[in-house]
């Protein structure tokens, strides 16, 4: 989207919001700068460095996900970036997604990676909401304003937690599940019922699943388990539940499993009320 005031909408419009982070940032700085990376490179590559190569992230991103798009507002953050785009860009997104995650895996698996590089892992956050755009003279430049892009940050932000790569909110999976169910690339999976840091209304957090990701077959076979894990934690069977969480941990490799079979002591001590429905308050962001 262009930075011309007339460009803009006036009004609040639905938008989907899109937030993908580059993980363990603070490390791959330290290693850079204690010369990890440039000691191994190729002298003519002497001048591989953290700034460097948070471009080519960036740039990476940028073109894969096609943010250079007119309706598409974009800013980065950090070693993070924000899209909002239209409404009926749903498709779209995915597809931009896709692109961006078979990327990634093409660079992990390609020759350095570990050693005169560092390997990439990235989160996303993906949720729907009113968006408008004010313009600050302090900067000259429109900002995307609305309760939704607070939210795309904070489940970006959890996404690591739960073991997963593309979290979404029901918001952003009722607009998406058609286009889901018909291609066989894609999968989701409920994950979790959770009142997000500083927030004051509840959503359910799905984990969007991609055949490019190796754990794609792990994952989904996983879900009558987990399904059958999370009907007994509501039911506040605590132990049946933390059985099965831990089984899903150990058997399928998922930290998912080990998270919310920790989470079932913790209530197990508390004793919610009778009228709890399985929404837990995350203190993450």
């Amino acid at each position: 989207m262009s930075q011309n005031k007339s460009s803009f909408p006036k009004e609040k419009s639905n938008r989907i919001v899109l937030f993908v982070d580059l993980r363990d940032s603070t490390e791959i700085l330290m290693n850079f700068e204690q010369g990890m990376y440039q000691k191994k490179e190729r002298q003519s590559d002497s001048g591989f460095t953290y700034e460097k190569f948070l471009l080519d992230v960036h740039e990476t991103s940028y073109k894969e996900l096609y943010l250079g798009h007119e309706n598409t507002y974009v800013e980065i953050y950090g070693d993070g970036v924000m899209g909002v785009f239209p409404e009926d860009n749903t498709k779209y997104i995915l597809e931009n997604i896709y692109r961006l995650t078979r990327r990634m895996r093409i660079y992990n698996d390609s020759p350095g990676v570990d050693v005169a590089k560092p390997r990439i892992d990235i989160g996303c956050g993906l949720t729907v909401g009113k968006v408008s755009f004010v313009y600050y003279n302090l900067d000259e430049r429109h900002h995307a304003v609305g309760h939704c892009i607070h939210e795309a940050a904070r489940i970006e932000g959890v996404s690591k937690l739960y073991d997963a790569r593309i979290l979404v909110s029901d918001r952003f999976l009722d607009f998406a599940e058609g286009f889901l169910d018909s291609d066989q690339r894609f999968s989701h999976r409920f994950i979790d019922r959770v009142l997000l840091k500083g927030f004051r209304e509840p959503l359910t957090l799905f984990e969007l699943l991609l055949d490019n990701d190796p754990r794609f077959e792990i994952k989904r076979n996983s879900i009558p388990f987990y399904s059958e894990a999370y009907a007994k934690y509501c039911e506040q069977k605590w132990e049946a539940a933390k059985r099965i969480f831990y089984q899903i941990y150990h058997g399928y490799g998922l930290g998912l499993g080990a998270v919310m079979a920790r989470r079932c002591d913790i209530l197990a001590s508390r004793s919610p009320t009778s009228d709890w429905n399985g929404t837990w308050k995350l203190e993450e962001k």
